[in-house]
């Protein structure tokens, strides 16, 4: 079982971290090339783009991981139906945002550039309709292509980043009267930097779509889409879209808000440090990739539950591993990945770091009620941590001081929160961690809280030799669950 799961994860870890990797080289580049309000309204694009993609997606990729279990329907109705329902979802969106893109623009502080806009909507459009084939790769077992797409698109993209920031000589035709105004914008738009990552990512989001249209062309077929199936898919659904939403929320407000409430340039600051703090998304998105499926596959075994709590110890034990290297070791990946103009923020990346472990703990706790069809409870949790967002960004804009430290306390706390509510519901109805488990869960994490404290103003030699102890230390304690993890 750990072997076919542990070859499947590291698949899908190349082909995730490579992607991530290449990211964070152009993180330094974008850092060294672009003002601190320029890289503010880069982040901010994307932060409304996955409130937007969280609300298109309706819930789809896990309601497709559920329905393919059920015995009333075959495979090929489910993902057919899936596939069309999420297409009729994504060009009823693309057509109302082209057709209202100018009082869009205007809602959104971009009348300046309704281009970016537009290209926004053409990456939003083609990346929602790649999510369930994607899905498909990961039941069937197909990490390799999984990969392989992932790699190709990032390459794309990389290629003309380069190219655009480097290569490309920005000359164009002035302004025609026969130009259309956005298409002139767009084409206008590829002269500045920031036009050009966007640009950029255009591209690759059409890469995504050609390399997954053969999946679409010999898997979907019109006749198997079910209408009944599909309203149950899609009220299946509908509670997991509005938890995505509550997760967008709680990822991204802080950083709308900073924009709108203190400045661009201590938003950019905030943002590019944010994104060394999501080393810790790298890491649980990598872990889910290969659980995901084989939670929902295990889900009518005998023993499941055992299954469920021994790989979420696993996992937590690894993501403490993960949190003492890169807080224990930041002021190097600062230098290495951000700018020195950007280093303003970097008190926020432990606080940001720990709150997304507690995320990912809560992911994988969140099966509890997946498999038991009540995705309603991740609706419930999800606003308790929307609750709690809004109340600390509430604070933040009534405070004189503006402190960019209270929106990352408030996604610290949002996401405790979140995993307290599913630990006590889960307690009670599906999982039963025992007392000794929960006692040295609770050891571990003050001990590596407690390390990084300690490692912060201490030299780089001093930090090694402590974090080559706390290591040693967790791997006697659990050498057991390690070695036959490795067997």
């Amino acid at each position: 079982m750990y072997k076919k799961l542990a070859i499947q994860t590291i698949i899908y870890s190349i082909g995730l971290i490579l992607p991530k990797i290449i990211n964070y080289f152009f993180l330094k580049i974008f850092t060294e090339f672009l003002k601190r309000e320029e890289f503010s309204l880069y982040t901010d694009m994307y932060s409304l783009s996955f409130l937007i993609i969280g609300f298109l997606s309706f819930g789809l990729e896990n309601t497709y991981f559920r329905f393919l279990y059920k015995k009333n329907y075959t495979k090929d109705i489910v993902f057919s139906t899936g596939i069309i329902t999420q297409l009729l979802i994504s060009s009823i969106f693309f057509i109302f945002s082209i057709f209202f893109i100018e009082k869009i623009s205007y809602i959104f502080g971009y009348h300046k550039h309704p281009e970016y806009l537009l290209m926004f909507f053409l990456i939003i459009f083609f990346d929602t309709i790649c999510i369930l084939p994607m899905a498909w790769l990961r039941v069937n077992d197909k990490s390799i292509y999984y990969s392989s797409v992932n790699i190709v698109n990032i390459l794309i993209q990389s290629f003309f980043i380069i190219y655009m920031f480097f290569c490309y000589k920005y000359m164009f035709y002035k302004k025609n009267e026969y130009y259309y105004f956005y298409v002139f914008n767009l084409v206008n738009s590829v002269t500045d930097k920031t036009g050009s990552i966007f640009f950029s990512n255009v591209l690759s989001s059409i890469t995504n779509l050609f390399l997954i249209f053969p999946i679409l062309i010999k898997e979907v077929k019109i006749k198997k889409f079910n209408k009944i199936l599909s309203i149950k898919m899609l009220n299946y659904g509908i509670p997991i879209m509005i938890g995505t939403i509550a997760f967008s929320i709680n990822e991204n407000m802080d950083k709308i808000i900073i924009k709108r409430w203190i400045s661009d340039e201590i938003n950019g600051a905030y943002s590019a440090c944010y994104k060394i703090a999501s080393f810790m998304n790298l890491y649980i998105r990598t872990f889910r990739l290969g659980i995901e499926p084989f939670f929902f596959k295990k889900s009518l075994d005998s023993n499941a539950k055992y299954y469920y709590e021994e790989i979420t110890y696993i996992f937590i034990l690894f993501g403490l591993f993960f949190y003492v290297l890169i807080c224990g070791n930041i002021s190097i990946f600062i230098k290495l990945l951000i700018d020195e103009k950007y280093h303003i923020a970097t008190s926020i990346i432990p606080i940001i770091m720990m709150g997304n472990l507690f995320l990912g703990i809560y992911n994988n706790l969140s099966i509890s009620y997946k498999i038991i069809d009540k995705p309603i409870i991740g609706t419930y949790i999800s606003s308790i941590g929307v609750l709690v967002t809004f109340l600390f960004n509430i604070i933040f804009i009534n405070t004189s001081t503006k402190s960019f430290m209270i929106p990352a306390w408030g996604t610290f706390t949002s996401y405790i929160c979140m995993l307290l509510a599913i630990f006590f519901w889960g307690k009670n109805n599906f999982l039963n961690f025992c007392k000794k488990k929960i006692k040295s869960i609770i050891y571990y994490f003050l001990f590596s809280i407690l390390l990084v404290v300690l490692t912060k103003e201490n030299e780089f030699k001093f930090n090694i030799i402590l974090q080559f102890l706390y290591f040693f230390t967790i791997f006697l304690l659990e050498r057991k669950r390690f070695i036959n993890l490795i067997k």
